[in-house]
């Protein structure tokens, strides 16, 4: 695509045509046409010619530059989600996948090779099955991967081409080459320190170290930081003898991954050195974000500390009132009534005040941005607290509802009356001497 200037006033984007269906012109074309279709039903036939006539001959585009570069852009992004028939004839799929990487793409004396800024790809087919894939990404050293080999060969090659944009995306396209250079610095310095101290992938090392548990990248995979196991889950895997994070674990536990997005104003990086040592910093204008692997259910005080640390505003799925939301389907009107189910003896009857559940100030958030990249043990910290702080109500929970549902009789209770908050729990409830306030904060 170039841009030409008629005059000072009027700017044109002109774009090389490769495909009619996604050309501007033909969008421009597309849309004249239904102007007329739109105002063909209230004019007689010599006004329709005349209004034909005159879109057909329109000197001006339809869209103005702004809007052909979101059209642009839009397009692109149909590209790079296109799906790959494995159907096809590879070299179709090859010229698929190079349009939707926006690699150039050229054969070799060994099959194919795809090549941009940021990507090298180098393909080797015989009888048209890839036997063999070379990669290199941010050109790093070239390595030879058997994961896409046998996606390839499985005929998995919108996966694979998934795969390489999530790897990509990383480092932001609109980063420049001096603030990726200090992003990848600075997350070398991180691997090292990882190397260091979070290796142990003991399920209770995960939550006792301050850095949690790190998974080195893989060939097509960003390096993940486990951060907390819940109890119940580590119980579950120890009765049938496991107390490893294994490769079973690796989807299911909660963990976060870095990437490095544009950001207005500096943030801080380690400077390099091969020691390890994190004496001094540097600044890129690139923000850390810390991509969670699953939606996480924040208060809105925690969401506050976070801030503290953040470079910006942690992106959020949607808000909602972190109590309510844990209850799942039970309809709250006025005052939560929850009865224990110990069996026999006496039981706790729980009156949890309405208030608690009024707010949508809480929220599930999916991703935090951090302005100082030594700060992330901290987003760490406070991940866990708000995860002990939720499982004392989902404790709650626990202990009043059994699987087979509510049953209705009577048993003899203690009065708990419940106000939940994110600063303390307060308990209260009456005895023969006098009433007790519990607060857990």
């Amino acid at each position: 695509m170039t841009s030409v200037t008629l005059n000072k006033d009027e700017v044109y984007l002109l774009e090389k045509r490769q495909n009619q269906e996604l050309n501007l012109e033909h969008i421009d074309e597309e849309m004249r046409m239904e102007q007329v279709r739109q105002l063909a039903h209230k004019m007689d036939w010599a006004s329709f010619g005349q209004a034909v006539r005159r879109n057909m001959m329109e000197k001006r585009n339809t869209l103005d530059a702004d809007a052909r570069i979101d059209v642009l852009k839009g397009i692109a992004y149909m590209k790079s989600k296109m799906p790959i028939d494995s159907e096809s004839q590879i070299q179709e799929k090859f010229k698929i996948m190079a349009e939707s990487l926006g690699c150039a793409h050229n054969t070799t004396p060994r099959g194919w090779s795809l090549v941009k800024e940021d990507l090298a790809m180098d393909f080797t087919v015989n009888e048209d099955q890839v036997t063999a894939v070379i990669l290199s990404f941010w050109e790093e050293p070239s390595f030879y991967t058997q994961d896409a080999t046998m996606m390839l060969q499985e005929g998995k090659w919108s996966e694979f081409r998934n795969l390489v944009t999530y790897m990509l995306s990383i480092y932001a396209k609109d980063l420049s080459l001096a603030d990726i250079l200090t992003c990848k610095k600075g997350m070398k310095m991180l691997e090292m320190l990882f190397k260091q101290y979070s290796t142990e992938n003991h399920y209770t090392s995960i939550n006792r170290n301050n850095y949690g548990y790190y998974l080195p990248r893989g060939e097509l995979r960003p390096g993940r930081l486990y951060y907390i196991v819940e109890p119940l889950y580590r119980n579950v895997q120890a009765k049938e003898g496991k107390f490893h994070l294994e490769p079973s674990d690796h989807d299911i536990l909660p963990y976060f991954e870095f990437f490095f997005i544009k950001h207005h104003a500096p943030c801080l990086y380690p400077e390099y050195n091969e020691l390890g040592g994190w004496n001094n910093k540097v600044e890129a204008n690139a923000a850390i974000c810390l991509k969670l692997s699953k939606g996480f259910l924040m208060t809105q005080e925690t969401r506050k500390k976070l801030g503290k640390i953040s470079a910006k505003t942690a992106s959020i799925r949607h808000f909602t009132n972190a109590y309510r939301h844990m209850t799942g389907e039970i309809k709250i009107e006025g005052d939560l009534k929850m009865i224990t189910q110990f069996g026999s003896g006496i039981q706790h009857l729980y009156t949890i005040d309405k208030n608690s559940f009024n707010h949508e100030s809480d929220s599930v958030i999916t991703e935090i941005y951090i302005k100082d990249l030594q700060d992330f043990h901290e987003a760490i910290n406070i991940l866990r607290n708000e995860y002990m702080h939720m499982s004392l109500w989902e404790s709650m929970m626990a202990m009043c509802y059994e699987v087979q549902g509510i049953q209705q009789h009577e048993v003899s209770a203690i009065n708990m009356n419940v106000l939940l908050a994110r600063d303390q729990f307060v308990i209260s409830f009456n005895t023969r001497y006098a009433p007790i306030t519990g607060e857990n904060q």
